[in-house]
């Protein structure tokens, strides 16, 4: 955009120069960049769902983007002409959407689900023929009137987009299964999220747009849909969030819940199982029938004032009301009547993990949060340096969601090598499956072969437990970023301890937002991590916050995935 804009200015100079010449042979001209000839199929569309990422339509026209000026010794900037696509619903393009195309490309192409979103900008509903209008207006500069090319028009038909879901996205644009809410689709989602500490997040809407955390600036909690965001983060304490995401007024916020407290027939404090994104409270129950019940705690509330400093964030009381299958949530609690069927050992169970229906229910039996093993261990990765099969090898827990598991290893196995779940249990084993490589492949839990190694060398090593799926990275290089607010890359020293770097800093004081470990002067291979350790795209180290200004030595070992600034 700013380069657009200098073109503009240049332009504009030119053009006052021209107006100040008073003889005759003094003006200058220009010659190019002329009407552009639109072209595409004009055949009727019917969009669809299950097609999304298949062409739709192809649209492309002439190349106008060099102009040539009467005096040869004034230069003209190239890709002067800014072209722009518009779609409209009518054929005198009021209320057009417009798409900047790229400076030197004269074509552009539609997915299904591209222009089904430019549609429904233009207030198409799915299911419905509609005209489509398409041209190109190109402009020279501000102070001069646009041309317009030939129409094309075709009939289309959208199909529904569901603008009621915001569906959470991880930190590189994954999905996660996890969604907010909009009742009212007003671009207002809500709902519940468990998180761990810093995590990182976007949300997509149903049209694509995908929102983060405003780039320019950079202020926690600010939304933008700009290709120049950032991911939203969370602040530094994990569990369960009330969140909402407001994209009219740009902005987000997040109500911590650290406790729940459940009154009346039945009294205790809560357990959250993040994963779940469910509350529970197991008790004895000596009679079938009904239960009245308060659910209330008192939350942290973050937000644009805020920002993620806990100790600016606003108590705030909070509760729960309504019936066991539509509750509400607000800031007080009422009484709600549950039934219970059986005696003996039961839980009850508030259920938060779907933002439309948030449940209220009590099940036989006990049940408690299950317990995510923080390290996964790699048994025969080394035993060409070891001499034998240890457990002193590891991999650090980096997605609860996924169970993925992250960490540098210094491969160097005669036999390959196995991922275990347990130190010192052979049991809980994962092999590899068939068509397994040394740098990718499926697994096999409690089968599967030896995986086989790579060439000795240090690695990147990534594994899934939900997908079964493990990923080796070469590292050739580590570098540092961020410290000081200097987010330049450094290239750090390696030791003579295979995995462990060293730097030498000078800093004037803590980074606002922290610092970050990146391999292979890479930015999507990141490590960040909190109280010394390490995490694979964790959010940012924060080991400087209590530091003075002055020089330090940072050592970065990726094997045992710690970190120390001295």
């Amino acid at each position: 955009m700013k380069m657009k804009q200098s073109i503009y200015i240049l332009l504009v100079s030119i053009f006052v120069v021209i107006s100040s010449c008073e003889k005759d042979g003094d003006f200058l001209t220009t010659t190019g960049g002329g009407v552009v000839t639109l072209q595409g199929s004009t055949e009727d569309i019917v969009l669809n769902y299950d097609a999304a990422d298949d062409l739709a339509l192809t649209i492309y026209w002439t190349d106008n983007g060099e102009i040539s000026l009467s005096n040869p010794g004034v230069l003209a900037p190239e890709n002067a002409i800014a072209n722009t696509i518009q779609l409209a619903a009518n054929a005198d393009f009021s209320n057009a959407v417009e798409q900047r195309a790229e400076d030197g490309i004269f074509q552009h192409q539609y997915t299904h689900y591209e222009l089904n979103a430019q549609l429904s900008r233009l207030g198409m509903e799915g299911g419905v023929s509609y005209p489509l209008y398409i041209r190109i207006r190109s402009e020279i500069g501000n102070n001069m009137p646009p041309a317009y090319s030939n129409v094309i028009t075709m009939s289309v038909t959208p199909y529904l987009i569901d603008m009621s879901v915001g569906y959470i996205l991880d930190s590189a644009m994954g999905e996660t299964g996890r969604t907010l809410y909009s009742a009212t689709s007003n671009g207002i989602y809500e709902g519940f999220l468990g998180v761990t500490a810093w995590y990182n997040w976007y949300l997509r809407e149903g049209e694509g747009s995908v929102w983060g955390n405003d780039g320019v600036d950079g202020t926690a909690f600010m939304a933008s849909k700009e290709t120049s965001h950032w991911n939203f983060w969370f602040p530094g304490q994990a569990g369960s969030y009330y969140t909402i995401l407001n994209t009219t007024a740009r902005e987000w916020s997040a109500l911590h819940i650290p406790t729940l407290t459940v009154a009346g027939d039945v009294n205790g404090e809560m357990t959250f199982d993040r994963t779940a994104n469910r509350w529970s409270y197991a008790f004895n129950n000596t009679a079938t029938g009904t239960i009245n019940v308060t659910i209330s705690g008192t939350g942290k509330q973050y937000n644009l004032t805020t920002g993620t400093d806990d100790a600016a964030a606003t108590d705030t009381p909070i509760g729960f009301s309504g019936t066991p299958e539509k509750l509400t949530f607000g800031n007080n609690a009422t009484p709600i009547t549950v039934p219970v069927s059986g005696t003996g050992s039961v839980t009850l169970i508030l259920d938060l993990s779907n933002p439309q229906q948030w449940l209220l229910t009590v099940t036989e039996g006990s049940s408690t949060p299950i317990e995510i093993p923080p390290l996964l261990y790699l048994s025969g990765v080394d035993d060409g340096t070891s001499g034998s099969w240890t457990f002193d090898n590891y991999l650090r827990l980096f997605n609860e969601d996924a169970l993925g598991y992250g960490g540098g290893c210094n491969v160097n196995s005669l036999w390959g090598y196995k991922f275990y779940n347990e130190k010192d249990n052979w049991s809980d084993a994962y092999g590899m499956a068939e068509g397994g490589t040394a740098l990718a492949g499926s697994l096999l839990f409690g089968g599967g072969v030896n995986i086989t190694a790579p060439q000795a060398g240090l690695y990147l090593i990534e594994m899934y437990k939900k997908a079964l799926t493990y990923k080796l990275t070469p590292i050739s290089s580590v570098s540092y970023s961020g410290l000081d607010d200097d987010w330049t890359l450094h290239t750090m020293t390696p030791t003579e301890t295979v995995g462990v770097y060293s730097a030498q800093v000078t800093i004037a004081g803590p980074s606002p937002w922290g610092f970050q470990i990146i391999l292979n002067e890479n930015w999507d291979l990141k490590f960040g991590g909190s109280n010394g350790e390490l995490i694979l795209y964790g959010g940012n180290l924060t080991n400087d916050a209590s530091l003075s200004a002055g020089t330090y030595t940072l050592t970065v070992d990726v094997c045992k995935q710690i970190i120390t600034l001295k």
